[in-house]
């Protein structure tokens, strides 16, 4: 009889690589007194809504010679009001290297622009030799809308990666909803949705029911300290990102 193989136990580590989905702190400002002031009125009304979500600070919008916040702090206390800040991206050099000293990573770092050097002017080429023509490229293939015909519960959450999802059930509070592209909620919206996940400030969230507990376009958010506008609460509306990176709702 052949010997049978035992099976092989499973490793102790393995690695994969995934798409992990969190909030974006924008940093307008590097200043102390201004971050403490704004800290404390933007999580006045919901101190714990986060439950420890996970965070990267967007330098982006501070200039290259700024000096650098208190990261420690800062990452404290916003870690204290339910983020948990692990990361800094499009940092300048000095703001990058204090981050790493005070245990933040460092996701893509601003470069700075580097002169470049005047060049000869070229001397004239002989006229090319005319070129086949070229065969049509195929239009890369469509994502497909993600569609859920089930009520989301607490804790559950759904990715439309690289494009839209279309809901036909309840988003009940604790459950998020989250697209690259646009959502829309055919149903109560309670959670969270969160669309442009990827950077997409033309993606706007649809629903037939607005009480949100929170809502986001393009990492740009807003929370609800017990329900959104009269004109807007329970009705069909429509969140959408203005110029200015602010949140629009209208109704529908």
């Amino acid at each position: 009889m052949p010997r049978r193989r035992e099976p092989r136990p499973a490793p102790a580590l393995e690695l994969k690589t995934t798409r992990l989905a969190g909030i974006q702190i924008i940093l307008n400002s590097a200043e102390h007194a201004a971050l403490d002031t704004h800290i404390s009125t933007l999580f006045a009304a919901t101190p714990d809504f986060f439950g420890g979500e996970a965070a990267v600070f967007e330098c982006g919008r501070l200039p290259a010679d700024a000096a650098p916040p208190d990261w420690a702090w800062l990452a404290r206390e916003l870690k204290s009001r339910g983020l948990n800040p692990f990361a800094v991206q499009n940092a300048s050099p000095g703001l990058a290297a204090a981050a790493v000293q005070a245990g933040l990573l460092v996701l893509n770092a601003a470069t700075p622009e580097q002169p470049v050097p005047a060049q000869p002017a070229p001397e004239p080429e002989p006229a090319p030799e005319p070129k086949p023509k070229a065969e049509p490229v195929a239009a890369p293939a469509a994502v497909p809308t993600r569609i859920i015909d089930k009520p989301l519960r607490s804790g559950q959450r759904v990715y439309a990666a690289g494009g839209d999802i279309v809901v036909l059930a309840a988003v009940n509070p604790g459950a998020e909803v989250i697209a690259d592209g646009s959502i829309h909620v055919y149903a109560p919206l309670k959670g969270k949705a969160l669309a442009g996940a990827r950077g997409d400030t033309s993606a706007r969230i649809f629903t037939t029911h607005l009480e949100a507990e929170l809502v986001s376009i393009a990492g740009v958010y807003r929370t609800f300290e017990s329900a959104p506008d009269a004109a807007v609460a329970r009705k069909p509306a429509q969140i959408r990102l203005a110029e200015a990176s602010q949140i629009i709702i209208e109704p529908l």
